[in-house]
């Protein structure tokens, strides 16, 4: 694969990395690079170096995308939460057409629909479940937790449709780990001591769960797929910032619209 197309399309996926709802792996998937990710990075014929060089244009982009997108993000999700929540469901909910269309071009099947009302239902729960209980954590940045939430911040990458900020956001710990993606120059040792475990979550997320999601496609590819559509209608109620009747309001709901059409425009290219 072209390396300027590998690099270009990593900042994208990069953005989808920092971005609150919106997966960087359905970005690769619109992109059109996912399953080339999965394969090389499943290809036992290629050894550490190779893979690596395969993917270094990919890893260089999302470090870009990162690091430029993260600090935007910052300063307008400080200013402009509203509009951007919105600008963030037409963004995931133009993924959706991608998904269907793709199970019927490599497969030839529909999508299972009972998978993806059950996988709306789960999703539904683990966003309401919280604030029912109201759950809070006291400690964030135990060791148990950080690991947890490094396994869950990896899933988020490699699942498409699964959202890690919003995992991070119910943890406690998602701006104080978007500063640090942000700007990872400013890490200083403690920091780095501290966050061990959750490197160490990444990592064991990362080695079980590559060839989990190779797995599942190779054996179950549209049920697979159906979870995922789920997951990705769900988290539109995460990120659901409620309803204004103002001007501010219109103007987030033709933001919404817009984002939605990108997306898709982008989808049907693919």
């Amino acid at each position: 694969m072209n390396n300027i197309y590998l690099f270009i399309s990593g900042i994208f996926v990069g953005s989808g990395v920092v971005l609150p709802g919106v997966s960087g792996s359905v970005i690769a998937i619109i992109m059109g690079i996912y399953d080339y990710i999965i394969f090389t990075l499943n290809n036992v014929k290629l050894n550490f170096k190779e893979k690596f060089l395969k993917l270094l244009p990919l890893l260089i982009g999302i470090s870009f995308g990162v690091i430029v997108f993260g600090n935007i993000l910052l300063i307008l999700y400080d200013k402009f939460q509203y509009e951007m929540m919105y600008i963030f469901m037409g963004l995931i909910l133009g993924e959706i057409p991608l998904l269907v269309s793709k199970v019927k071009k490599e497969k030839g099947e529909e999508i299972n629909k009972k998978y993806v009302f059950i996988s709306i239902f789960i999703s539904v729960t683990l966003i309401i479940l919280p604030k029912i209980l109201n759950f809070n954590i006291n400690n964030p940045f135990n060791p148990i937790n950080l690991f947890f939430s490094g396994f869950l911040y990896i899933a988020g990458k490699i699942i498409p449709g699964i959202s890690s900020s919003l995992f991070l956001m119910i943890l406690g710990l998602y701006e104080y780990i978007l500063n640090l993606i942000s700007n990872p120059f400013s890490l200083t040792i403690n920091q780095i001591i501290l966050l061990i475990p959750f490197f160490c979550g990444i990592l064991f997320g990362f080695l079980i769960l590559i060839r989990l999601i190779n797995y599942l496609f190779n054996r179950f590819f549209s049920k697979t797929y159906s979870v995922i559509i789920g997951f990705v209608i769900g988290s539109v109620f995460a990120i659901y910032p409620g309803v204004e009747i103002n001007i501010r309001g219109f103007i987030s709901i033709i933001f919404m619209i817009i984002s939605f059409m990108i997306t898709y425009k982008m989808s049907k290219k693919n």
